[in-house]
């Protein structure tokens, strides 16, 4: 169940109160302030948030397009909950993007900007940042480098995934225990698109995938043996 601090009341006119609520909900939720599956019901959050049940659910709809929340019928809005498959699945078709981007990368020479950024903002995350400037550094450097494929149509198709990719960056953040190695890493994969050798370039791409990929399903699995 969630934990968290109360915020200050959102006086503003509906359209303003929905557009702070799905900005303050989405920042819980790439905090990993509720856990997945975990339901967010709407007599309770209008109440933390001080607004109505209307203006709750609007933002909550906001967010479902987001790919942020599920609308499941008759119960409300829950956090997706990713299973072994579909984490396979998930980060499966991110490599087969990314790889491309790769490429594209190492053919013309030039290193995405905003990933250049997106790894200066995790260098200077205080060390009691919120989860969400990470999952949201980490999700811009990797738009970053999709976006210097220069490819709308492989832009388009990571747009897709890119909320499912958040939501398990959310659960990568648990299995960082030295808060340096998500510098490291992402300061790694700058270092080998800077060789212009796409196979070392790929190699260490492809091994940042697979680390996501074995942390969330060992965990995963651990959750599913607990239950029996």
């Amino acid at each position: 169940m969630a934990d968290f601090d109360n915020d200050s009341e959102l006086e503003r006119p509906h359209g303003s109160t929905v557009e702070a609520l799905v900005d303050k909900l989405k920042s819980r939720i790439l905090n990993g302030d509720f856990a997945p599956g975990e339901f967010l019901r709407d007599i309770k959050m209008a109440t933390f948030f001080d607004v109505s049940r209307n203006s709750f659910r609007s933002a909550a709809m906001g967010l479902v397009a987001q790919g942020l929340l599920l609308q499941v019928p008759n119960r409300g809005f829950c956090i997706p909950e990713f299973g072994p498959d579909d984490i396979v699945d998930i980060t499966r078709l991110r490599g087969v993007l990314e790889v491309e981007a790769v490429k594209m990368i190492i053919h013309n020479g030039i290193i995405p900007p905003d990933a250049i950024r997106a790894v200066e903002v995790l260098k200077n995350a205080p060390a009691d940042a919120p989860r969400s400037l990470l999952v949201t550094a980490d999700t811009e450097f990797h738009r970053a480098i999709i976006a210097a494929s220069s490819s709308p149509r492989l832009v388009r198709s990571y747009s897709v995934l890119e909320s499912e990719i958040e939501l398990l960056l959310v659960q990568r953040q648990f299995h960082y225990t030295d808060p340096n190695e998500i510098i490291s890493e992402h300061e790694h994969l700058i270092a080998c698109l800077r060789t212009r050798d796409f196979e070392t370039a790929r190699d260490a791409f492809v091994e940042h995938w697979e680390d996501l990929r074995i942390k969330l399903l060992r965990s995963a699995a651990a959750k599913l043996l607990g239950k029996k």
